[in-house]
């Protein structure tokens, strides 16, 4: 709910505003910041909160920063003129809010807000009838005398605060006379009164003094002191007494929760009566919302080049490639691993040039559907116009054809796409890395083919420990942000090399998975060991690795593409605390809870965080999507075990009739396609089905039965890996 109406405010505000929802009394807003602090306002009607939210973004719009403040009229009487003023802008500037003004007043004036019910109105003071006259005037009688319309009138005209502040000069000057005469009747009462005693001293009106109007002469003689102790000085939204800017506060801005006048001077009841009411409404018990932001950059050292962990393999199996066995003694233990490697390194080789010449057949296919599906999308997007020259080919058809200009068929350009892969170097990818990897090498090599641009990402937390993983302490710049340390954005692979160290890269990549099973086999650098699954992290730093992959290619649209077979950790924030046993805070690791808020302040938007870990991800892909909207986010989520349960859940939720059917084709292709979570696209494909060693192979001596199983398994499979690749093909054309 507080989500709909930050963003009610911020669509109202038409600018880059906070709003922050949080355990106050009152609404504050810091003009310096452009902060808006909302309380957590609790009404069955919608129609209040929006008031409220659009008065308070009137105030953050309208009334300015700084004013001098003169100390000639208390605040309350700055207040009341100022909302009718801020509320006329806010009805001008959108006319549905007229609408929204006039429910949410009826609502308060039902319930009494304003606590006025069975009092006499005209007992109350001009400043008191012209609150009440302009926000509940259409439900209560409000009356003026002939003198006092005046004010109605000028209170319509506002344009200016300078003209707010004119008028309640002159509504404090009328109040004052009012209360002047009402105590000079009291005290010729009190005279008349023979019981009266008349012993005690009574203030008298100073000879010559006119009382109505006479403001300015009223305060004549009187010290600074003296204006203060009339509470006079009200305003936390103006600059104080020493000059410095205050942070304005109250449900209006620049109201303090304390509005305690001297008895002499009059004051604005109805405001009051209304602010407490209002406090009434807030919430103040539960957690106080947290609002994190994502971290202001990245370490340095978090992405690891193309280059780098290229000349990394490179080093590493151009040594393997060296190793001479006549260079070691036959019966040393260096000769005993040196012949492992040498014939572990021939039969990754060998594995690798058979899937090379497979991987033809994938690369073609998905070339064909892509320029199909182009040529397609192409022929609908194309417009047909006449030239105005004559066709004569059509000549001769004039008597029965009307049609006989030439025309022209435009097929305006699509818009270019690159690819960014993100695959998850967690341990639990050991048993299937080899054939992950396989369908990455079949997509980037298509990619190659048509000139789409690419970069394949391996996000691993084990590549390169941070020594200070733990030292945030005197970090401040954490306070409240995300923390995203100690994980690596490894780029394994990129359009912008050429064939041959293209082809280079995916050889030794394919000897390290390979090796990944086996640590006696050709081995692999141990940096690029596996871990666990930093994704959430990964999604953090795509908010710095998308644009700088667009300017760098020059693409109009990236797909990003996760390929993973679990869900990432929760990712802590830096929150202040007081040091133990010592003087000052110090920032400490947090985790995140559902009462915490992811806010962008490139976007303006807000977004919720459950308890549950494993919806973190949507959390960042959901503020991805909005920051990149030229961008789409696909999954490829492999499941296995009992993975599917909690998979098709998230997705669907418990829409029994969705679930059904969705079993259905994962019982019969164990795979499905999910167009319903925070991914634009989610692809779920059983953990074993991305082996693409679907040849149709059999024994000799196979029965007829084992035959038809091995060749429906063939079929099975290719035709399953088509499906996904052709809905893939289906994004991207």
């Amino acid at each position: 709910m507080n989500l709909v109406k930050e963003s009610l405010a911020k669509l109202l505000a038409t600018e880059n505003l906070i709003v922050e929802h949080r355990q106050v009394s009152t609404a504050q807003f810091n003009v310096d910041t452009r902060v808006l602090t909302l309380p957590t306002w609790s009404h069955k009607e919608n129609a209040v909160i929006d008031a409220l939210i659009a008065h308070e973004v009137g105030h953050a719009l309208y009334t300015p920063n700084e004013w001098n403040w003169t100390k000639e009229i208390p605040m309350q009487f700055v207040n009341v003129v100022e909302d009718i003023r801020i509320e006329m802008q806010m009805k001008r500037r959108y006319a549905g809010l007229s609408k929204t003004f006039y429910k949410g007043y009826q609502i308060l004036s039902d319930e009494d807000f304003f606590k006025i019910e069975g009092e006499d109105i005209s007992e109350l003071n001009i400043a008191d009838r012209l609150n009440l006259w302009w926000k509940i005037g259409n439900y209560v009688d409000v009356p003026f005398t002939d003198d006092e319309k005046v004010f109605t009138e000028e209170a319509r005209n506002l344009e200016t605060f300078e003209d707010a502040l004119a008028l309640a000069r002159k509504l404090f000057a009328y109040a004052k006379s009012e209360l002047e005469q009402q105590k000079k009747e009291e005290e010729m009462l009190d005279a008349n009164n023979p019981f009266e005693d008349l012993s005690e001293g009574r203030g008298e009106q100073q000879e010559g003094q006119h009382p109505l109007f006479d403001d300015e002469q009223s305060q004549q003689g009187k010290s600074e002191d003296q204006l203060e102790n009339e509470g006079l000085d009200y305003d936390d939204h103006t600059v104080g007494k020493n000059g410095e800017q205050k942070e304005a506060t109250g449900t209006e801005a620049g109201r303090n929760e304390t509005n305690e006048l001297a008895p002499e001077v009059p004051q604005v009841r109805t405001a009051d009566d209304l602010d407490n009411a209002l406090r009434e409404l807030v919430a103040l018990e539960g957690e106080e919302n947290v609002y994190v932001e994502l971290p202001k950059s990245l370490n340095p050292k978090t992405i690891v080049s193309n280059d780098e962990v290229s000349n990394l393999l490179n080093e590493f199996y151009t040594e393997k490639e060296n190793l001479k066995l006549d260079d070691f003694n036959g019966e040393s233990y260096e000769y005993s691993m040196a012949r492992i490697y040498t014939a572990n390194l021939k039969q990754a080789d060998e594995k690798f040039n058979k899937f090379k010449v497979s991987m033809k057949k994938e690369v073609n296919y998905l070339v064909k559907e892509f320029e199909c599906k182009k040529a397609a999308d192409g022929y609908a997007r194309a417009t047909v116009s006449r030239t105005g020259v004559l066709d004569t080919a059509k000549l001769h058809t004039y008597k029965y054809n009307e049609d006989l200009f030439r025309k022209i068929t435009t097929i305006p350009d699509g818009k270019s796409h690159g690819l960014v892969f993100n695959v998850d170097w967690s341990g639990s990818m050991g048993n299937c890395i080899e054939d992950t990897l396989k369908q990455v090498f079949t997509l980037v090599t298509f990619c190659r083919k048509v000139g789409i641009a690419y970069d394949v990402y391996l996000f691993s937390d084990s590549y390169g420990l941070d020594p200070e993983k733990y030292n945030i302490e005197e970090n401040f710049e954490h306070k409240n942000r995300l923390i995203v340390k100690n994980f690596s954005m490894i780029n394994i692979m990129t359009s912008g090399v050429n064939n041959r160290k293209h082809d280079r890269q995916m050889h030794n990549l394919f000897r390290m998975v390979h090796g990944m099973r086996s640590y006696d086999s050709c081995g692999f650098p141990r940096r690029l060991g596996m871990g666990g699954t930093p994704l959430n992290e990964a999604m953090i730093a795509m908010n710095h690795i998308l644009p700088e992959f667009q300017k760098r290619t020059g693409v109009q649209k990236v797909h990003l593409i996760n390929l993973t077979d679990g869900e990432g950790f929760s990712v802590p924030y830096g929150r202040e605390v007081s040091r133990y046993c010592a003087e000052g805070t110090m920032i400490t690791r947090a985790n995140i809870k559902s009462n915490c808020l992811l806010r962008d302040r490139r976007t303006g938007k807000v977004y919720n965080f459950s308890n549950d870990q494993y919806d973190q991800t949507d959390t960042f892909i959901y503020q991805l999507r909005d920051r990149f909207p030229q961008c789409e986010f696909m999954n490829i989520r492999l499941i296995g075990g009992n993975e599917w349960y909690r998979f098709k859940r998230a997705c669907l939720g418990y829409d029994e009739e969705k679930i059904a059917a969705a079993d259905a084709i994962w019982r019969k292709t164990k795979s499905f396609i999910c167009t319903s979570s925070a991914y634009t696209v989610q692809y779920a494909l059983h953990i074993k089905a991305l082996d693409n060693d679907t040849d149709f192979e059999v024994a000799e001596d196979a029965t007829k039965a084992q035959i038809k199983r091995a060749f429906a398994k063939s079929l099975g499979g290719k035709k399953m890996n088509k499906k996904i690749l052709t809905s893939f093909i289906e994004r991207i054309a």
